[in-house]
């Protein structure tokens, strides 16, 4: 979907929601989104900052309870660490690994039918020594979110899929998002599907290789509207106060001449100083999503796929037929 003011100007729906009824993705289609979800979650977090619930530089020592403190936090690590993967803390799966095989890996220690709530993320990584000091460098790590969501729970006493839900999917008029377990059977989900096992015919369904509760760092379902009104939402000033979203779409890390940086729970383009395209990706097994606003064409592109990959091929070549400027490799 290629959206601009308001509404969307290109939309194509196509493939299988589900293969074993034969069901068709439409336009309607709600599919799991990954890592996008880091962006409301932010958002949400930065919310609760404005109205005094919880400050980016306090101690997380000061929020969290004890029994959710990781072993390698200290007093220096804050809400800011998280929201920006600053906070040097590990993650609970092996980023240097470009396949899914580590994050199944990590959540078969628990078992993937167990993790429902953030708290149930914290044997998978609890433990684990820092990689390096707080603030030292950006380094993505999804257990910053899992923490994140944590925080929201402390600091409001609702869970934190309640809490986003009322801080952001309601004011940005996202009625179709949300975050629901998988057994659930989530109204129009597109199924995501393992696309490494062979012919399609032989693709297995990715159940049981995601947790069985979306979490803070990977895991509402939407729609490509839903999205694109999320960015319209933050960037026409409806969610964040002008200090708040300038914060959360700049870099946060220590000052880098990279193409891409990070601000709050947000992806950026950074080209000659100057921020020229926000978003988020998310890529989990049998889940490929990206979300792109361009801010110079005021013009967002949304590709959501229900397997392991096709969204980023598929943005690059949405946005050259747009005649959009698209540095990324």
């Amino acid at each position: 979907m290629v959206w601009r003011n308001g509404s969307a100007v290109f939309s194509y729906a196509g493939g299988i929601a589900h293969r074993g009824h034969a069901v068709a993705v439409t336009e309607r289609s709600r599919f799991a989104v990954a890592s996008i979800t880091k962006m409301p979650v932010a958002i949400a977090a930065l919310r609760l900052v404005e109205r005094g619930l919880v400050a980016m530089n306090q101690p997380l020592f000061d929020v969290l309870p004890e029994a959710q403190r990781t072993k390698a936090m200290t007093r220096e690590h804050t809400l800011h660490h998280l929201l920006s993967h600053t906070s040097g803390l590990a993650n609970y799966h092996d980023d240097a690994d470009p396949t899914p095989a580590s994050f199944v890996a990590a959540l078969d220690k628990v078992g993937s039918m167990h993790l429902r709530r953030p708290a149930d993320m914290l044997p998978l990584f609890s433990d684990l020594d820092a990689r390096r000091p707080p603030g030292e460098t950006y380094e993505y790590a999804d257990a910053n979110f899992i923490l994140a969501g944590l925080v929201l729970e402390a600091v409001t006493g609702h869970p934190w899929d309640e809490v986003v839900a009322g801080e952001v999917f309601g004011p940005a008029g996202m009625s179709d998002t949300g975050v629901q377990s998988i057994d659930a059977d989530p109204e129009r989900l597109a199924v995501g599907y393992l696309t490494d096992d062979g012919p399609p015919e032989r693709w297995r369904t990715n159940y049981f290789s995601v947790t069985a509760n979306g979490m803070p760092d990977g895991g509402m379902i939407t729609t490509a509207p839903d999205l694109a009104r999320l960015i319209d939402a933050l960037l026409d000033g409806r969610l964040l106060s002008p200090t708040l979203l300038d914060a959360m779409t700049s870099p946060q890390g220590p000052v880098s001449s990279d193409l891409e940086q990070y601000g709050y729970g947000c992806e950026l383009v950074v080209e000659n100083g100057k921020v020229t395209i926000i978003g988020h990706g998310g890529g989990d097994p049998g889940v490929s999503a990206m979300l792109s606003h361009h801010r110079a064409a005021a013009t967002t592109i949304v590709v959501l796929c229900n397997q392991d990959r096709g969204s980023w091929a598929a943005t690059k070549r949405i946005a050259e037929q747009f005649g959009l400027h698209e540095p990324r490799e």
